[in-house]
């Protein structure tokens, strides 16, 4: 069986596409996007027009330079993530990609404060290949270790083959390990501690996928994870420590590839590039095949091409969705809406084609418009429910304490206020701060498989819709802004979304954001723009790990 661990959580998109962060405006094309969709080049060329140049240099993936005044590259980083790939590049957190070949045993990440776990690599120099390659990874967590081999049929082994994985999911200790069947191939997913994910591919490739509430908490050649680019090689002891050894070309296999290496690996490539649905950057992954058939054969450019088959086909992303304020919605496509209705309980969001799990949102009213007033979330017969009132959190109608964990379900607390509930193998996250801000995460293996108000995961907005008057008879929206109110929403929340948080939280349609908080500073006043501006803040922290200070007025 061929072992694919896909990561659950939210990649930097410094070195890849910017797109899914902040597409396009659909229905104003003739309108100049307030960020740039891009800061990725192919082929040498810069994918957004508005960049200046672009340097062509594989090691840092065709990175576009900013014109004066421009920010082509700025850090909108949904999915945080490290990689370890097939022809022997790593990619840090902060995206910078560099060539390793050393034979030997490497701290890839190790939790830094509180944290008992550690993440190490095995590479070996194979008879007849130059250079090394991954052959085993091995997690440690709280005194359990589990090797994962490699290019193997049967890779996982649990505290020496002592634990034997009998069950799926299987738990043992803080890990879970699930396997999740879709069509043509597997995934497994290997979580741990607050959604800290290791991904193993079919080949010899890694990722390493950890959740926000792990921000400064992580070392490793994988970087800080102090959400600061400069301080990659700069600190860290395991960075420094191979940064010697880092980039070294062998003797007859170039980096950017041999002509006849290159012909042979776009042959193989060629046939997937056709149904790849995904931006992926298939002049990068030629010369990354090129490499690795120059330094060891068919099989570790098979490698490089499963690696990238695989990118080709999952989410460049998970998918989020988000409910805040009075009661605007942004789809899992990055559709956005407003609905207000007297619908007791509305379908938020759900799996549609096994029946596994949905999410349920139950309102209450309040004059003239709702709130939320529940949260349930139903894991096959398992449900939990997310009370407003005294915070309750109830699994099988029975109060629990937190952090609560069962075989396939961890409640946590995250930053002290957003309570965070992860179900395996469904790879589910449903963050509520028990207020008016609720975000859903999701990833294979339900990409096309959703339905709800937060529509289905297809990579495509023009079909999330969702059928209120068929649901419930609609009430009118609040009434918008008076003539007095205008002017004193329109200085509070352009001051909320000026540019000074554009480095920090990558703001999507900014206007829409602006608009959103002038209707709630209109809808109750200096208490709705402040309650509006600390969900932003949390919004801001679940996506990105940053901690935005909210206006004076709030303090």
């Amino acid at each position: 069986m061929k072992l694919i661990i896909l990561s659950i959580v939210l990649a930097y998109c410094v070195t890849v596409n910017c797109q899914d962060a902040c597409p396009v405006e659909a229905e104003a094309p003739s309108s100049t996007p307030t960020v740039p969709t891009s800061c990725e080049a192919k082929e040498g060329e810069c994918i957004d027009t508005r960049c200046a140049t672009c340097k062509r240099d594989i090691l840092s993936d065709g990175l576009c330079e900013n014109k004066p005044g421009k920010t082509c590259c700025r850090m909108c980083q949904y999915v945080i993530e490290c990689r370890v790939e097939a022809a022997g590049y790593f990619r840090t957190f902060y995206g910078k990609r560099f060539n390793f070949q050393e034979p030997g045993k490497y701290v890839l990440a190790r939790g830094t404060k509180g944290g008992d776990w550690s993440v190490t690599l095995t590479m070996e120099n194979l008879d007849g290949q130059k250079g090394a390659v991954l052959t085993k990874t091995t997690l440690e967590v709280a005194g359990d270790v589990i090797d994962i081999t490699q290019a193997t049929a049967d890779p996982i082994t649990v505290n020496g083959g002592a634990d034997p994985v009998i069950a799926n999911p299987f738990t043992i200790g803080e890990v879970t390990i699930a396997v999740v069947e879709i069509p043509g191939f597997n995934i497994t997913v290997i979580e741990f501690f607050k959604l800290i994910v290791i991904d193993i591919l079919g080949g010899r490739s890694v990722r390493i996928a950890p959740d926000t509430a792990n921000k400064g908490l992580i070392s490793g050649i994988c970087g800080n994870l102090e959400m600061n680019d400069a301080d990659d090689f700069t600190t860290d002891a395991d960075q420094l420590a191979i940064q010697p050894n880092i980039n070294k070309e062998f003797d007859g296999c170039p980096f950017y590839g041999n002509p006849s290496d290159i012909e042979y690996c776009k042959g193989l490539m060629e046939p997937y590039r056709a149904v790849c649905r995904n931006n992926i950057n298939f002049y990068y992954y030629t010369l990354s095949c090129a490499f690795a058939y120059c330094m060891g054969g068919e099989e570790r450019a098979k490698h490089v091409l499963f690696d990238y088959v695989e990118t080709c086909a999952a989410p460049e992303t998970r998918g989020t969705c988000v409910l805040s304020g009075h009661t605007f919605y942004d789809t899992f496509d990055k559709a956005r809406y407003q609905f207000q209705g007297p619908c007791k309980e509305i379908l938020m969001a759900a799996d549609c084609y096994w029946n596994t799990w949905d999410v349920k949102v139950s309102h209450r009213d309040v004059e003239y418009y709702t709130e939320v007033e529940k949260v349930t979330i139903r894991k096959q017969s398992t449900v939990v429910d997310l009370i407003v009132d005294g915070k309750q959190v109830k699994v099988g109608g029975v109060d629990v304490s937190i952090p609560y964990s069962s075989e396939n379900t961890s409640i946590y607390w995250q930053d002290g206020d957003i309570l965070t509930t992860a179900i395996l193998p469904e790879a589910l996250v449903v963050k509520f701060n028990f207020k008016q801000l609720l975000v859903v995460h999701i990833r294979d293996p339900f990409d096309g498989k959703t339905c709800g108000i937060c529509g289905n995961y297809n990579q495509d907005s023009t079909d999330d819709f969702f059928d209120a008057e068929g649901a419930c008879a609609l009430t009118p929206n609040p009434p918008g802004c008076t003539e007095e109110q205008k002017p004193e929403a329109e200085r509070l929340c352009n001051s909320l979304f000026d540019t000074s948080i554009d480095e920090k939280c990558n703001v999507c349609y900014k206007p829409d954001r602006i608009a959103r908080c002038m209707y709630e500073y209109c809808l109750r006043g200096q208490q709705g723009f402040c309650d509006h501006a600390w969900e932003f803040k949390k919004e801001c922290y679940i996506k990105h790990g940053d901690t935005l200070e909210v206006p004076p007025e709030c303090q």
